[in-house]
Protein backbone atom coordinates (compact mmCIF):
# COMPACT_ATOMS: atom_id res chain seq x y z
CA UNK A 1 0.00 0.00 0.00
CA UNK A 2 1.53 3.29 -0.91
CA UNK A 3 1.54 6.33 1.71
CA UNK A 4 1.90 9.88 -0.09
CA UNK A 5 4.63 11.54 2.69
CA UNK A 6 3.51 14.39 4.67
CA UNK A 7 5.19 17.33 3.04
CA UNK A 8 6.59 18.45 6.96
CA UNK A 9 8.79 15.28 6.40
CA UNK A 10 10.24 15.95 2.67
CA UNK A 11 11.49 18.90 4.03
CA UNK A 12 12.73 18.01 7.44
CA UNK A 13 15.01 15.17 5.28
CA UNK A 14 15.91 17.62 2.78
CA UNK A 15 17.38 20.26 5.77
CA UNK A 16 18.62 17.31 7.44
CA UNK A 17 20.64 15.96 4.46
CA UNK A 18 21.76 19.84 3.58
CA UNK A 19 23.05 20.34 7.17
CA UNK A 20 25.26 17.13 6.95
CA UNK A 21 26.76 18.59 4.26
CA UNK A 22 27.60 21.46 5.46
CA UNK A 23 28.83 19.96 8.97
CA UNK A 24 32.35 20.99 10.01
CA UNK A 25 33.93 17.36 10.76
CA UNK A 26 36.26 17.23 13.61
CA UNK A 27 39.87 17.43 12.65
CA UNK A 28 41.86 14.32 13.97
CA UNK A 29 44.71 14.67 16.38
CA UNK A 30 48.19 14.33 15.24
CA UNK A 31 49.81 10.69 15.45
CA UNK A 32 52.43 11.78 18.45
CA UNK A 33 49.46 12.72 20.81
CA UNK A 34 48.75 9.17 21.76
CA UNK A 35 52.70 9.31 23.05
CA UNK A 36 51.64 11.76 25.63
CA UNK A 37 49.34 11.01 28.68
CA UNK A 38 46.34 13.53 28.59
CA UNK A 39 45.78 15.56 31.17
CA UNK A 40 44.51 18.79 32.98
CA UNK A 41 47.32 20.92 34.06
CA UNK A 42 47.43 21.76 37.81
CA UNK A 43 47.44 25.43 39.32
CA UNK A 44 51.29 25.39 39.55
CA UNK A 45 53.55 23.02 37.91
CA UNK A 46 57.36 22.48 38.76
CA UNK A 47 59.88 21.12 36.10
CA UNK A 48 63.21 20.10 36.93
CA UNK A 49 66.03 17.46 36.31
CA UNK A 50 65.36 14.43 38.71
CA UNK A 51 68.63 12.66 38.39
CA UNK A 52 67.61 9.85 40.65
CA UNK A 53 64.03 9.42 39.64
CA UNK A 54 62.98 6.53 36.98
CA UNK A 55 62.63 7.59 33.55
CA UNK A 56 58.89 8.48 32.69
CA UNK A 57 57.28 8.44 29.78
CA UNK A 58 56.46 6.61 26.54
CA UNK A 59 58.91 6.63 23.88
CA UNK A 60 58.34 8.65 20.70
CA UNK A 61 59.70 6.80 17.57
CA UNK A 62 62.75 9.20 16.42
CA UNK A 63 61.49 9.21 13.16
CA UNK A 64 58.09 10.20 13.99
CA UNK A 65 59.23 12.76 16.16
CA UNK A 66 62.17 14.94 14.08
CA UNK A 67 59.40 14.53 10.92
CA UNK A 68 56.34 16.29 13.09
CA UNK A 69 58.48 18.99 15.06
CA UNK A 70 59.50 21.94 12.64
CA UNK A 71 63.73 22.15 12.22
CA UNK A 72 63.67 25.69 13.02
CA UNK A 73 62.18 24.75 17.03
CA UNK A 74 64.89 21.60 17.42
CA UNK A 75 67.31 23.90 16.18
CA UNK A 76 66.77 25.94 19.28
CA UNK A 77 68.02 23.56 21.63
CA UNK A 78 71.40 23.09 22.74
CA UNK A 79 73.18 19.32 22.43
CA UNK A 80 70.45 17.72 20.35
CA UNK A 81 73.22 16.62 17.63
CA UNK A 82 72.40 13.34 16.41
CA UNK A 83 68.92 12.90 16.18
CA UNK A 84 69.72 8.86 15.36
CA UNK A 85 71.32 8.83 19.20
CA UNK A 86 68.58 11.05 20.99
CA UNK A 87 65.81 9.22 23.78
CA UNK A 88 62.47 11.14 22.97
CA UNK A 89 59.76 11.01 26.01
CA UNK A 90 56.36 11.79 25.83
CA UNK A 91 55.49 12.78 29.06
CA UNK A 92 51.95 14.99 29.31
CA UNK A 93 49.87 16.55 27.11
CA UNK A 94 47.19 19.51 28.05
CA UNK A 95 45.07 22.05 27.19
CA UNK A 96 47.20 25.32 27.84
CA UNK A 97 44.22 27.88 26.27
CA UNK A 98 41.63 27.64 23.77
CA UNK A 99 43.96 27.35 20.63
CA UNK A 100 46.85 25.82 22.48
CA UNK A 101 47.85 22.31 23.21
CA UNK A 102 51.19 21.93 25.40
CA UNK A 103 53.30 18.83 24.75
CA UNK A 104 55.75 18.13 27.65
CA UNK A 105 58.64 16.60 25.81
CA UNK A 106 61.86 14.23 27.79
CA UNK A 107 65.23 14.12 25.60
CA UNK A 108 68.04 12.92 26.63
CA UNK A 109 71.15 12.76 24.80
CA UNK A 110 74.26 11.04 26.64
CA UNK A 111 74.19 12.34 29.73
CA UNK A 112 72.47 15.50 28.27
CA UNK A 113 69.03 16.11 29.69
CA UNK A 114 66.07 18.17 28.23
CA UNK A 115 62.44 19.02 28.77
CA UNK A 116 60.26 21.18 26.79
CA UNK A 117 56.76 22.47 26.30
CA UNK A 118 56.17 22.19 22.40
CA UNK A 119 52.81 24.00 21.80
CA UNK A 120 50.87 22.76 19.07
CA UNK A 121 48.33 25.14 17.57
CA UNK A 122 44.83 23.52 17.22
CA UNK A 123 43.76 26.09 14.90
CA UNK A 124 46.87 25.94 12.76
CA UNK A 125 47.27 22.34 12.95
CA UNK A 126 50.64 22.34 13.62
CA UNK A 127 53.58 23.07 15.78
CA UNK A 128 54.51 26.34 16.00
CA UNK A 129 56.66 27.43 19.43
CA UNK A 130 58.61 25.76 22.08
CA UNK A 131 60.04 26.70 25.46
CA UNK A 132 62.45 25.49 27.91
CA UNK A 133 61.23 23.68 30.70
CA UNK A 134 64.55 22.10 32.45
CA UNK A 135 67.67 21.32 31.25
CA UNK A 136 70.76 19.75 32.35
CA UNK A 137 74.30 20.08 30.35
CA UNK A 138 77.65 21.35 30.02
CA UNK A 139 81.75 19.68 30.60
CA UNK A 140 83.99 19.52 32.60
CA UNK A 141 84.58 23.31 33.45
CA UNK A 142 80.80 24.02 34.34
CA UNK A 143 77.46 23.10 33.78
CA UNK A 144 73.73 24.56 33.72
CA UNK A 145 71.24 23.60 35.52
CA UNK A 146 67.59 24.69 34.58
CA UNK A 147 64.42 24.20 36.17
CA UNK A 148 60.66 26.01 35.93
CA UNK A 149 57.57 27.06 37.28
CA UNK A 150 54.48 27.31 35.33
CA UNK A 151 50.99 29.03 37.26
CA UNK A 152 49.74 32.31 36.44
CA UNK A 153 52.21 34.70 38.14
CA UNK A 154 50.15 37.72 37.11
CA UNK A 155 46.49 36.46 37.34
CA UNK A 156 44.69 37.45 34.19
CA UNK A 157 44.09 33.23 34.19
CA UNK A 158 46.61 32.43 31.75
CA UNK A 159 49.89 30.18 32.64
CA UNK A 160 52.69 31.88 32.89
CA UNK A 161 56.25 30.47 33.17
CA UNK A 162 59.35 31.28 35.98
CA UNK A 163 62.45 29.74 34.12
CA UNK A 164 65.75 29.23 36.91
CA UNK A 165 69.08 28.34 36.25
CA UNK A 166 72.51 27.88 38.47
CA UNK A 167 75.26 28.13 36.06
CA UNK A 168 78.26 25.82 38.22
CA UNK A 169 81.82 26.91 37.36
CA UNK A 170 85.43 25.58 38.56
CA UNK A 171 88.53 27.51 38.69
CA UNK A 172 92.23 26.25 39.42
CA UNK A 173 94.18 28.03 41.17
CA UNK A 174 97.29 26.00 42.57
CA UNK A 175 96.35 23.37 44.56
CA UNK A 176 92.68 24.58 44.91
CA UNK A 177 89.67 24.03 43.31
CA UNK A 178 87.77 27.19 43.31
CA UNK A 179 83.96 26.41 42.60
CA UNK A 180 81.19 29.42 42.03
CA UNK A 181 77.13 28.37 41.70
CA UNK A 182 75.56 31.53 40.11
CA UNK A 183 71.77 31.91 40.51
CA UNK A 184 69.31 33.49 37.74
CA UNK A 185 65.95 33.72 37.31
CA UNK A 186 63.74 34.72 33.75
CA UNK A 187 60.15 35.28 34.02
CA UNK A 188 58.02 34.66 30.90
CA UNK A 189 54.40 35.96 30.46
CA UNK A 190 51.99 34.13 27.86
CA UNK A 191 51.51 37.61 25.80
CA UNK A 192 49.91 37.22 22.43
CA UNK A 193 50.02 34.12 22.13
CA UNK A 194 53.60 33.19 22.78
CA UNK A 195 55.26 33.02 26.74
CA UNK A 196 57.79 36.22 26.42
CA UNK A 197 60.46 37.34 28.28
CA UNK A 198 59.92 40.33 30.92
CA UNK A 199 61.50 42.40 33.04
CA UNK A 200 61.24 41.80 37.00
CA UNK A 201 61.14 44.02 39.68
CA UNK A 202 63.11 41.64 42.56
CA UNK A 203 64.78 39.05 41.01
CA UNK A 204 66.53 38.08 44.03
CA UNK A 205 62.98 37.56 45.81
CA UNK A 206 62.24 35.02 42.91
CA UNK A 207 65.08 33.46 43.31
CA UNK A 208 64.53 32.92 46.42
CA UNK A 209 60.80 32.28 46.23
CA UNK A 210 61.31 29.52 43.62
CA UNK A 211 64.08 27.26 43.93
CA UNK A 212 65.15 24.61 41.97
CA UNK A 213 67.84 21.71 43.34
CA UNK A 214 71.15 21.77 42.55
CA UNK A 215 73.59 18.71 41.92
CA UNK A 216 76.82 20.56 43.78
CA UNK A 217 74.92 21.09 47.17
Amino acid sequence: MYIKPNINTLLFIVIASISACHAPSKTADPLIFKYFRATSPGDTMHFEIAFDAPTQGDTIPNALFFKTIPTALLQEIDYLVDSSDSVVLGRQRFSLNDSITACWVDLRYSWFQHQSFFLYNNKRQRFTDRVTLAEWYGGDGGQLLTGSWVFDYDGDGQKDMVRREIQHSMMVQGDTVLERNEQAATLLLWKNGHFMETPMKDTAAVIKRYPIKGVWE
